[in-house]
């Protein structure tokens, strides 16, 4: 299982290389100037583009059509990357880099129930955070690089008045009609471990701590006190570097010799001892006990009640966006007063649909809405009700579709140029 997850999560890095994790022999799909794209390749952004699209062919027929556009787009992106490749103008620094690397693994990160769960399945596959930057750091400034060529191409594509004005009445009865939506704010609370309840689950680590200093076995500490599965292996994390694991960790863990214990140590995962069997350059081999700390029955009861009793504040004239900024836990809403943005009525959160059905009172107050993030309060900031679009009232919306229209028709324009200086070969027929 783990194995299928973490296969799929590098899917969805947008990387093409995951057939090097497998003893198969490859084959030349198809070259592009001096591009090749392997028959791995290939089935693999097949199954990428399925997944992202959900896409589901019917008969032959459109599994070839299908199979037609994924590949006709793959030569589209080796000839602008070997025209990005060209252009002496165009650089991409190294923090760039790192930065989308860092982006990429925290998105993958997301879909796993903790970070740890991530890090273990990555150690199943014999893969660290540093093995996954090595092997894709190529083609993420591959992407990069072919990015910015792109985007400085049509940068200077615009549309006049006459253009928006012909698009519109060309594509007027076809555009979609504008959902019914709505413009919310919140304020999340999440369900906290209560200072007691730290210190017991802290008071229990340092137990566990002094029965390995007494001599109990470290590994068969981990199999019997570690929570939700942490104790396998013993608590065997393997080699890590500092890059695998989160800061707090890595003071305590790369701090230590080998066969030294760490203190007790607290991380967004809970409390760690640590102990250091081995050292193999700039990684450590680790082995951890893990107690997760769990919130209580009172800790979920006294934030149902901060939750009810800023409903009735928000409810009785309290500014709703100063409540945001101080109570709130959503950190990339909270400086804005807890504004969200717009929402299609219809493609709601599922958590958010029954609160927001029917919605239509501006500055009405609504809540608590439980999710997995937590408890929501929301506040409407406005309403939009469902629409056709007109030239007069939606010019900006119009005039954004009719550059994309335009966009469009010049990148075709230019694939096809391309096409007429590029080395493209076939081997494989679809």
């Amino acid at each position: 299982m783990k194995r299928i997850q973490i296969l799929i999560a590098l899917f969805l890095l947008s990387f093409s290389s995951l057939s090097a994790q497998r003893e198969v022999v490859d084959k030349i799909f198809a070259v592009v100037g001096d591009e090749v794209i392997l028959v791995s390749e290939f089935a693999n952004q097949i199954q990428l583009v399925a997944l992202q699209t959900q896409r589901k062919p019917r008969s032959e027929a459109d599994v070839k059509k299908f199979q037609q556009e994924v590949l006709d787009q793959m030569i589209s992106d080796r000839m602008f990357l070997i025209s990005a490749k060209g252009d002496t103008s165009l650089t991409i620094s190294d923090s760039e880099i790192e930065a989308m690397l860092e982006d990429q693994i925290s998105r993958i990160s997301q879909n796993y129930e903790t970070y740890d769960a991530f890090i273990d399945a990555l150690n199943a596959e014999g893969l660290t955070i540093r093995d996954l930057k090595k092997k894709y750091r190529i083609d993420v400034e591959n992407q990069l690089l072919k990015q910015r060529y792109i985007q400085q191409k049509l940068y200077s594509i615009a549309v006049s008045k006459h253009e928006v004005a012909e698009f519109y009445d060309k594509f007027k009865d076809s555009i979609p009609a504008q959902p019914e939506a709505v413009k919310l704010a919140h304020v999340l609370l999440t369900v906290k471990p209560s200072k007691q309840v730290l210190d017991s689950v802290q008071n229990r680590m340092k137990e566990l701590r002094k029965m390995i200093l007494d001599g109990s076995d470290f590994a068969t500490i981990a199999v019997n006190y570690s929570t939700e599965g942490a104790g396998i292996n013993g608590g065997d994390l393997g080699y890590l570097s500092r890059d695998d694991v989160v800061p707090e960790f890595a003071r305590a863990a790369f701090a230590l010799s080998i066969g030294d214990i760490s203190g007790v140590i607290y991380t967004q995962f809970g409390y760690h001892i640590i102990k250091c069997e081995g050292i193999k350059g700039d990684k450590h081999k680790l082995r951890h006990v893990l107690l997760k700390v769990a919130p209580s029955a009172a800790d979920s009861l006294a934030t149902v009640q901060l939750a009810d009793s800023l409903l009735k504040s928000a409810r009785g004239g309290e500014d709703f966006a100063l409540m945001a900024k101080t109570y709130s836990e959503d950190n990339e809403t909270r400086i804005q007063g807890g504004e969200l943005g717009w929402f299609a009525s219809n493609q709601m959160p599922p958590e958010f649909m029954d609160a927001v059905s029917g919605w239509k009172e501006i500055d009405d107050i609504r809540g608590p809405v439980f999710t997995k993030y937590g408890l929501h309060i929301l506040k409407l900031l406005d309403y939009q009700e469902a629409r056709s679009y007109t030239l007069e009232d939606d010019f900006d919306q119009i005039k954004e579709l009719a550059k994309q229209d335009k966009t469009g028709k010049v990148v075709d324009k230019w694939i096809e140029e391309l096409k007429k200086v590029t080395y493209i070969k076939i081997y494989e027929e679809l």
